[in-house]
């Protein structure tokens, strides 16, 4: 996990991947956060692409921060 705020656009969407390289982990520790809970993604066409937006990937990024404190 990133010690710095990620760099985002609060109203972008990114899909896991995207916000995975944001918050510097790896897709896997992505749906992990997802399948708790920390961060929410839903599906953005009928293709199944998964998003998120910015303003999400910040908040997993302070809730996990202020479990590492």
């Amino acid at each position: 996990m990133t010690t710095t705020k990620p760099d985002v656009n609060p109203d972008g969407l990114y899909n896991q991947k995207q916000a995975a390289e944001a918050l510097s982990v790896s897709r896997q520790t992505i749906r992990r956060y997802t399948a708790s809970g920390v961060i929410k993604f839903e599906s953005r066409n009928a293709g199944g692409t998964k998003v998120t937006t910015g303003e999400r990937i910040v908040r997993c990024w302070r809730l996990m921060s202020d479990k590492k404190e």
